[in-house]
């Protein structure tokens, strides 16, 4: 996993546990939150998604931890 992806995994893990289940933000929230490139924070998400980390809504617009992420996230 790469430092890009754990980040994007950690955002995500605390907006989990502030809101609860399944820590969703849009994904400008997420480019904005992070000091990453905004092409690099897209590509991580990509990965992300496509390991099953993290999953999107129907407009692609927000993104959101599944559980096997936010589990990923507590044995980083």
């Amino acid at each position: 996993m790469t430092a890009e992806e754990r980040q994007i995994l950690q955002l995500l893990a605390k907006e989990w546990d502030l809101k609860g289940p399944p820590g969703i933000l849009d994904i400008s929230e997420v480019v904005a939150a992070l000091s990453l490139a905004p092409s690099d924070t897209l590509a991580a998400l990509k990965h992300l998604f496509e390991q099953g980390l993290t999953d999107m809504n129907a407009l692609k617009t927000s993104v959101y931890l599944t559980p096997k992420g936010y589990d990923a996230t507590e044995k980083s």
